[in-house]
């Protein structure tokens, strides 16, 4: 299988790898083959061992990648939770304040409540607000048919609204940190990828060295290029946010590609897509429903998350579709 992306890469080693061994159990005496170390200067050389361990270490990197995204859709899910509760709290302590202290300037101070799904700044600073308001009513004296402290619904006070924001401010930093530690974990793959792709060309070159042109060996070598003059067309893909699943759903036109293998929904970090960055998210037959429903990227109101789905084909040629963006509203 050629290599046309991140995702190709494993495939393509494990076509690789097969196809070493064979090689080194033909040689016999003369061989096993050993290669010069194209990422050098040390080591100096390499063999299919090698080959083996940066296969293995990148198929860790892969399961590492894969567990940070879920990191950061438990850190985005937790983050949902503090907000939506802190932001019940505000509306029970502005409903309190109107019907305990109506017509006092407590009244007329009260902040316009952000939306469970703004941002960080835009949802905190009116809290904040909410906790300073709240202070200055509990030090308040003289007010008629009012005594402090102000208490809502369950004795919830002034000291658990803070430890909730404080523990918001937290989930903020923590869900900012999980989201860097995908990036930074997927450019640790991609320079695994680069450093594993010059062997693999060294390995083509150094074959043909050993064997004759007609030889099954050379003539079975594995591919490390998609064929050129076959990129297959895009497909046309669509997005939404399916509010009945709690879930993104994609859907895309089919493919013209008369040797269509597979598509592959991919996302992007961040609110562009970037290739490099990239991560499959399903591979989806030729034949089954074109449709794909995710939360990827999409753990609360408001979230943004970009998607592409990709054509892939049997000589291993891919075009990726329009770059979608879904969403969440609900």
């Amino acid at each position: 299988m050629p290599i046309s992306g991140a995702s190709s890469f494993l495939p393509t080693l494990d076509e690789f790898l097969p196809h070493w061994e064979l090689v080194n159990t033909t040689l016999g005496a003369g061989g096993p083959l050993v290669l010069r170390n194209p990422n050098g200067p040390s080591p100096a050389t390499l063999n299919r061992a090698a080959l083996l361990t940066m296969r293995n270490d990148l198929q860790t990197k892969q399961t590492e990648i894969t567990d940070q995204i879920n990191n950061v859709e438990i850190a985005s899910a937790a983050q949902k939770t503090l907000k939506e509760a802190l932001h019940l709290r505000g509306g029970q302590f502005n409903d309190a304040v109107r019907s305990a202290l109506a017509g006092t300037t407590f009244e007329s101070a009260l902040p316009l409540l952000p939306q469970p799904g703004e941002g960080q700044s835009a949802f905190v600073e009116p809290m904040v607000d909410v906790a300073t308001l709240w202070s200055k009513i509990n030090a308040a004296t003289g007010i008629a048919g009012f005594t402090a402290p102000l208490l809502l619904l369950g004795g919830y006070a002034l000291a658990d609204f803070n430890t909730d924001l404080g523990l918001l401010k937290t989930q903020f930093g923590t869900a900012r940190k999980e989201a860097f530690l995908v990036s930074f974990k997927i450019k640790e793959r991609n320079r695994m990828q680069d450093l594993i792709q010059p062997v693999l060309k060294a390995y083509r070159m150094a074959v043909p060295t050993k064997f004759a042109a007609n030889d099954p060996l050379v003539v079975t070598l594995p591919t490390l290029s998609p064929a050129p003059g076959s990129t297959p067309d895009a497909v046309r893909a669509n997005g939404v946010w399916n509010a009945a699943t709690s879930q993104g759903k994609l859907t895309w036109d089919a493919s013209t590609a008369a040797d269509l293998y597979q598509y592959e929904v991919r996302w992007s970090p961040g609110a562009g897509y970037d290739a490099a960055s990239e991560v499959v998210l399903a591979n989806i037959g030729k034949d089954d429903p074109r449709e794909f429903f995710t939360t990827q990227g999409l753990g609360a109101i408001g979230d943004l998350s970009v998607f592409k789905v990709f054509v892939l084909t049997s000589t291993g040629n891919e075009r990726g579709s329009n770059m979608v963006k879904i969403k969440r509203t609900t």
